[in-house]
């Protein structure tokens, strides 16, 4: 009997620890190294003439990470960019992410200092106002583009009221 035991408590042991290495906690798309792009929004959330809107890991420095972020006028041919520098702060398992524009940025795509997290795995993450929970943003990492993880989907889908996702476009890419 104590034989049987203790192959079960092996077995419960090994099992434990494949299952450990395999399903750890996710990285936060938002200080980590991949691009991310914005493929939803709230529909209240629509800035008129700017599209291809996404970010860029740049470095990190005192717990902030720098990106840039990248987005386009399409007004006229070719689109014209505009690229700014952003950082983000996020404490492990915390409610907010906080966020530094410049002024341009703020403007440009009315950006807020704090977001509540509403969901978030190491390729997709959905962002709301932390005063307006109705407004939300969907980003994923470019291999994800065509296939945003279901309960990504599901938590911007559910928690965002009339939500938009944005149209892929071929010339978010040619520059």
């Amino acid at each position: 009997m104590k034989l049987l035991l203790s192959g079960m408590l092996a077995g419960y042991i090994l099992a434990s620890s494949i299952l450990s290495m395999t399903t750890g906690t996710p990285r936060m798309p938002a200080i980590s190294r991949e691009t991310l792009h914005l493929v939803g929004y709230s529909s209240k959330m629509k800035i008129p003439n700017v599209v291809c809107i996404n970010s860029r890991y740049l470095s990190s420095e005192g717990g902030w990470v720098k990106r840039s972020v990248n987005y386009m006028f399409p007004i006229d041919k070719p689109w014209r960019g505009k690229s700014s520098t952003v950082e983000v702060k996020w404490e492990p398992y915390a409610v907010l992410l906080h966020m530094k524009t410049s002024y341009d940025v703020s403007r440009d795509l009315q950006t807020k200092s704090q977001y509540v997290v509403r969901n978030y795995d190491d390729n997709s993450l959905v962002l709301s106002d932390l005063n307006e929970v109705s407004s939300c943003s969907l980003w994923v990492t470019k291999e994800y583009l065509d296939k945003i993880p279901e309960t990504t989907n599901r938590t911007f889908y559910h928690l965002c009221p009339d939500p938009v996702y944005t149209p892929f476009d071929e010339n978010c890419y040619v520059n």
